[in-house]
């Protein structure tokens, strides 16, 4: 594929959706240690309009994306354990293309049973193994308030938590709460229809996805030593201080915790689940909006690029 160009969607200038430009760029080169994807489905996620509206600095022109499925095309000299042809997911940065790098320990062999659009969505999965267990240490027996139970890193983490043992309270939607239960939640409160603090008995951990006024308000349900475990913002610390407890910021992705996800995953244990596929490399801005704007709707967003 040498000296050959492929679609993608390139950013040049921070800005509004309208910076999503769809341009031909070359066919990216593996290293030694990576390896070359034909892209399926690409993950949309928060963090991707995060940075394309300046909140995050990237180096510019760049191509979005953080996660993806695919085939692989080509492997570089010293990676072991792929080979061209294998059905892939994982961590790809620029992954709003027809093809993309990826280095090969990132990688893990998708399942049969699960498609490329779910296996697309496994970031959400790998964000609530790192908070809930290499953060906090979550373990059997002890309580814990998921905020968000319906969202991209809430519904699994509702699941890993159930197979963990633990008593799961999550929050949702009234439209959401059969579906949270349905992934092993014990309680699931709806959050619209009275604080959730005022429904909740004492819990050792709260898992914080939404931010805004939840964070601090989370502090309220917390057991003396209890932990808040936060992905999107911080509370104030003389708050956490005065309240007894520990606020941990929980945004951490090891290769450790991908391969117990990817072994969750393989076993049917966690299933992702996708709220809407946009189709083609020239709904990106459509997709990044709805993911801007989507709402508390259920499981992550997917941009399919090509047929498998």
């Amino acid at each position: 594929m040498k000296n050959l160009h492929i679609p993608a969607i390139s950013v040049q200038a921070y800005g509004g959706p309208e910076q999503l430009q769809l341009q031909e760029v070359p066919v990216p080169v593996p290293a030694e240690d990576q390896v070359l994807i034909k892209v399926v489905a690409s993950g949309v996620n928060p963090i991707d309009w995060k940075i394309r509206e300046g909140f995050m600095k990237h180096p510019l022109p760049y191509i979005p994306g953080v996660e993806a499925s695919g085939i692989i095309t080509a492997v570089g000299e010293s990676v072991f354990g792929k080979k061209i042809g294998d059905e892939v997911y994982g961590s790809v940065d620029g992954s709003y293309a027809a093809y993309a790098i990826a280095q090969g320990e990132g990688l893990f062999r998708k399942p049969p049973g699960v498609s490329f659009e779910e296996a697309a969505t496994m970031a959400g999965a790998r964000t609530a193994w790192g908070a809930m267990f290499d953060v906090a240490g979550l373990v059997k027996g002890q309580r814990i308030l998921i905020h968000a139970g319906a969202g991209g890193v809430g519904h699994f983490a509702v699941q890993m938590a159930y197979n963990a043992g633990a008593y799961v309270i999550a929050t949702a939607s009234a439209e959401n709460l059969d579906f949270v239960t349905s992934l092993g939640a014990n309680e699931v409160i709806d959050y619209k229809a009275a604080p959730f603090e005022t429904q909740v008995a004492p819990v050792d951990i709260v898992f914080d996805t939404v931010g805004g006024d939840t964070t601090e308000r989370s502090l309220a349900v917390l057991k003396p030593e209890g932990v808040l475990l936060c992905i999107v913002q911080m509370p104030d610390a003389g708050k956490v201080a005065a309240a007894g407890v520990r606020a941990l910021w929980g945004g951490t992705k090891t290769l450790a915790s991908m391969k117990e996800v990817h072994q969750l995953l393989d076993k049917g244990l966690i299933r992702p689940y996708v709220r809407k596929v946009f189709h083609s490399l020239s709904a990106a801005a459509e997709a990044q909006e709805y993911s801007k704007n989507g709402g508390s709707g259920r499981g992550k967003i997917v941009l399919k690029i090509a047929d498998e």
